[in-house]
């Protein structure tokens, strides 16, 4: 956890429309008596922003928040739920009031976590925030992707996909798809098979220092990074998979703690 902002003068602020009804006027108008200088105000588009901002707030659910990651990288967003999950969330907007105040107030909390690191096939390097997801490309197949951990061989998955998540990741597509959900602070990344077409098959939990290669083989499958337009991966091509250095900040009032987050959401 790293501090917050001691004083919060300039915000932006994304919502995504679909499910505003309002918030963001409210959101406005409490900004607006305690002086705070709104730079901007948007949809989560997901195209880069610049600007000396404080904090940034994002009224929607996860998806807005993933959205807001690519806007505003290394800045600290605070998300009000608006969505069906709201993990990354740090605020219900029944407490919008109270909690501006609140955090306006000093009673912000920052919490970091780290990255993937997804090299893709001809090296461009990405980055994704809560995972990537190589699934197969037509829904009567099945998709052959070979392991490699550190250079070493490991395993061949005969399944529908595979799915690389950071801890903040492992409570989204990763736990659905029977991942292991993984404390925040915790410097590793999972890899789950997603309906794999064996017998014994188990998430693996890779450390900070590992890379793994994921190489596509039979036939092509499909890449889709934070839940984005997927690309195609062709057969014989690979990714490498770490877990990166470059981290996302989210904000929380005191009441959204990591796991206090996770028996609201999940329990």
């Amino acid at each position: 956890m790293r501090e917050a902002p001691e004083t919060i003068r300039r915000v932006a602020i994304v919502a995504n429309p679909s499910v505003d009804d309002g918030y963001s006027e409210r959101l406005v108008s409490i900004l607006g008596e305690r002086g705070v200088e709104i730079e901007h105000q948007t949809e989560p588009t997901g195209h880069r922003a610049d600007g000396e901002l404080d904090l940034v707030f994002v009224l929607g659910g996860d998806g807005t928040m993933l959205r807001a990651s690519r806007m505003y990288p290394g800045k600290v967003l605070l998300g009000v739920n608006l969505g069906t999950v709201g993990f990354m969330s740090g605020m219900r907007s029944e407490d919008m009031e109270s909690g501006v105040a609140k955090v306006l107030d000093g009673g912000l909390h920052v919490q970091e976590y780290r990255m993937l690191e997804v090299v893709l096939p001809e090296g461009e390097t990405r980055i994704a925030v809560n995972d990537a997801v190589l699934l197969k490309r037509r829904p009567h197949q099945i998709a052959s992707v070979a392991v490699t951990v550190n250079g070493e061989n490991l395993v061949s998955y005969q399944c529908d996909g595979l799915v690389a998540a950071t801890p903040l990741g492992s409570t989204a597509y990763a736990l659905s798809a029977g991942g292991p959900l993984i404390s925040g602070d915790v410097a590793c990344f999972v890899l789950v098979p997603i309906a794999p077409h064996s017998l014994v098959s188990r998430p693996l939990v890779l450390g900070e220092d590992q890379a793994v290669k994921l190489r596509v083989e039979e036939r092509a499958a499909v890449l889709s990074l934070d839940g984005g337009d997927p690309e195609e991966i062709p057969a014989g091509e690979h990714l490498s998979v770490r877990l990166g250095r470059e981290k996302v900040r989210i904000g929380r009032t005191d009441e959204w703690t990591w796991w206090r987050a996770v028996r609201r959401t999940f329990l």
